[in-house]
């Protein structure tokens, strides 16, 4: 009996994760649309039309994270992963070139503390993933 409470209990705590995982990347997508000038300063030159890019961006974080709530929710995780991995892309370009965020540059902690996070969101997902 007590194996199927931990059972239960991880689950629990697996759905718990995946809803503050939602809410995290709902409120981050919506950020692009409060603050389009903070994220049009760290879109890479690169990159045409950053506002609309980064707009885009912001839509697909809150809609990749409702599809983990549905049917879709393997796939949406796949998706996300990928997601992730290419927004770390602009997080690097900011790095190497030393490039601010809004008015602040970050330090070589600060940055690694961001691919820190990044790598602990990429493994949430992947939890989500597998237990989906």
């Amino acid at each position: 009996m007590e194996q199927g409470n931990r059972k239960i209990e991880k689950l629990d705590l697996i759905k718990l994760t995946t809803y503050l995982y939602i809410i995290f990347f709902i409120y981050a997508g919506i950020n692009h649309f409060r603050h389009p000038n903070f994220y049009d300063s760290i879109v890479p030159t690169f990159i045409p039309f950053p506002r609309y890019t980064h707009l885009l961006v912001g839509i697909l974080e809150v809609i990749i994270p409702i599809l983990l709530l549905t049917k879709y929710r393997s796939t949406a995780a796949i998706f996300m992963i990928v997601f992730i991995i290419i927004l770390y892309l602009g997080n690097l370009h900011v790095w190497i070139n030393k490039l601010p965020y809004g008015n602040n540059y970050f330090t070589n902690s600060q940055h690694t503390f961001r691919l820190f996070l990044q790598i602990v969101l990429i493994y949430i997902t992947y939890i989500i993933y597998k237990h989906g």
